[in-house]
């Protein structure tokens, strides 16, 4: 007798543990059913435009398998010439006012750092400019031009570094007849 009674405990421990574990599955079923309902649908946005334009750049940036200058955004900013010129002609207006304003008012630091500021971006700008013209003669009379606005922009920085409003206002107007002659041949 002893040992059915064992068998008895043992199928009812058996029973508990299948009466358990179906509740509990029950429960579950119960629960991701609640969460698959979603409470407002799903909206899809076709974001190619988007990648396209450029909304990627932090990645491709750490991507290795792209060329060093791809990463940096070289090709990106010569591939689009019709902006480079928008940069030019900004760059210009800037250096027009508000270089010759803070010269005027013996503001140097300002004045100082929007020239720098402005010819980091002339720098290649001018550049890729130049290079995107087709003769040979062309390419070096650009290259020629641009050196030598860069050379007077560096003549008109040390004169406002020594702060003399006198010799800084008359290499600006060095500067930016360079300035112009560059932009006349490269546009």
């Amino acid at each position: 007798m002893a040992v059915s009674m064992r068998a008895a405990v043992v199928v009812r421990a058996e029973a508990r543990r299948e009466v358990l574990a179906g509740f509990v599955a029950a429960g579950a079923a119960l629960l991701s059913v609640g969460q698959a309902q979603a409470v407002t649908p799903v909206d899809l946005f076709d974001d190619r435009k988007v990648r396209n334009n450029g909304f990627d750049i932090i990645y491709e940036a750490r991507d290795l398998d792209i060329p060093q200058a791809e990463r940096d955004g070289m090709t990106q900013a010569r591939a689009d010439i019709e902006a480079t010129k928008k940069r030019v002609k900004d760059s210009e207006a800037r250096i027009d006012n508000s270089v010759a304003t803070s010269i005027e008012k013996a503001y140097w630091t300002e004045a100082r750092e929007e020239l720098r500021r402005q010819m980091g971006t002339l720098r290649f700008d001018l550049n890729t400019l130049a290079s995107a013209k087709t003769g040979k003669e062309e390419k070096k009379a650009a290259l020629a031009l641009r050196k030598d606005f860069i050379r007077s922009v560096e003549e008109l920085d040390l004169a406002m570094r020594k702060k003399d409003k006198d010799s800084a206002l008359a290499k600006l107007a060095v500067a930016k007849a360079n300035l112009d002659s560059v932009i006349a041949k490269v546009l």
